[in-house]
């Protein structure tokens, strides 16, 4: 057997032995230092978990703007394709007026509005809240007894509400698939829009850009520094113009403003009414009594004292694709401002041969007789009507009076 000389083999392989060596003394080095890093940090346990948790706030850091895009992108989403159809602002509507017909006086009483593909959800408040009897209305699984829940086809069609302002909705954002919207008709004349400033100012020009489509002509005063596009009036000014306008078809007048007016006029701190005659939507803390948006760097919106937080971070650019679509609030009957203070109705598009055979048959009616719930109609039908000289009028023979059934276009 032929054997080796070992110095012979060291001086052959001298290059790979010393590589494997160097390589080995710096696993021992780097071993050394872990080591001593390890207990400074507590031992092999406590340096294992920092290890651990600091790649886990890596790992959120590079994957948070990709989760805040996706976010962003299904939110608009939702809020396009909802706020786009003007079915879901009227079945807000309707469910508000449900709700309120369900709750009865002294009752609780809807401020917002949860509306999904399919469903509807009425938030309440009130001192005594207890699970809905009457249908259609249920309490989801999970939910507390101020979420009243129900389906959009089981909405009913045609519900009274007396004595009550028309509600007055304004999306404020999704909550899980679902259009949030707030009902500013209720609570507190006073709006503050509070929190983060960027998020803030976005929240304050969407609801005022909503009040403006939704309310008649006219109805909304914008003051300067509102909107750096738009030269609005001194704010003393603007109030001035705001308190010389008085409520239309049950709806007040409202006053956009980025500050207070100074000094404060005292009917803005005044307890609230249940019909005001002056609203203020404002950007920034106000004075009194106020309901306050509360808004977050991530886009989120609170409505300070009640559970409703929504992903509003889209909200500005749905309103502005959606914006021409959005349909005005439920107009009052033909009788005027005087009988929608006594009745107030809500109604639903009937089929069209249903509703030409009532026509039919309806006998005629004095004009004083109460409204019945109107279809949608064309905006300038009533002023063409208030503009007919009244010497045509008396020329011609009593007819049924427009007020006295629906008229459809």
């Amino acid at each position: 057997m032929r054997t080796t000389d070992p110095f012979e083999f060291l001086d052959r392989h001298r290059d790979t032995i010393f590589r494997v060596l160097g390589f080995l003394a710096v696993l021992l080095v780097v071993f050394l230092l872990i080591r001593a890093v390890a207990m400074r940090l507590g031992g092999w346990s406590a340096a294992w978990a920092r290890l651990r948790r600091e790649c886990a706030i890596t790992a959120h850091a590079f994957a948070a703007p990709v989760k805040a895009w996706t976010r962003h992108r299904r939110s608009l989403r939702v809020l396009v394709h909802g706020l786009r159809a003007p079915a879901t602002w009227r079945d807000a509507e309707r469910a508000v007026a449900a709700a309120r017909e369900a709750a009865g006086p002294g009752g609780p009483r809807p401020y917002a509005v949860l509306v999904a593909e399919r469903t509807v959800t009425v938030l309440v408040t009130g001192p005594d809240l207890e699970a809905p009897e009457r249908e259609p209305w249920w309490i989801a699984e999970g939910e507390g007894p101020d979420h009243w829940s129900a389906d959009r086809a089981d909405l009913p069609p045609v519900v009274p509400v007396p004595d009550l302002a028309l509600p007055v909705l304004v999306a404020v954002g999704e909550v899980e698939g679902q259009c949030a919207f707030l009902d500013l008709a209720a609570g507190p004349p006073m709006v503050c829009v509070e929190g983060e400033r960027r998020s803030g100012v976005a929240l304050h020009q969407s609801v005022a850009a909503q009040l403006d489509a939704r309310l008649p002509e006219g109805m909304v005063v914008v003051a300067e520094g509102v909107h750096r596009a738009f030269d609005g009036l001194p704010i003393r000014a603007a109030h001035r113009a705001a308190d010389q306008l008085r409520p239309r078809a049950g709806l007040a007048p409202v006053l956009v403003c980025a500050e207070l007016p100074s000094p404060l006029p005292p009917e803005l701190t005044a307890p609230p009414e249940e019909f005001p005659e002056l609203r203020l939507l404002l950007l920034g803390e106000g004075r009194g009594y106020a309901r306050t948006l509360l808004t977050g760097r991530s886009g989120q919106v609170s409505v300070v004292g009640t559970p409703l937080i929504t992903e509003g971070n889209a909200l500005s650019r749905a309103l502005a694709r959606v914006l021409p679509s959005i349909p005005p609030v439920l107009p009052p009957g033909p009788g005027g401002d005087d009988a929608i203070s006594s009745v107030r109705a809500f109604a639903e598009l009937d089929e069209e041969e249903g509703a030409d055979e009532e026509t039919e048959e309806l006998p005629t009616a004095p004009a004083a007789a109460a409204p019945r719930p109107p279809a949608p109609e064309r905006e300038d039908e009533f002023e063409e009507e208030a503009e007919a000289p009244a010497a045509a009028e008396e020329e011609t023979r009593p007819a049924p009076a427009p007020s006295a059934h629906p008229v459809r276009s």
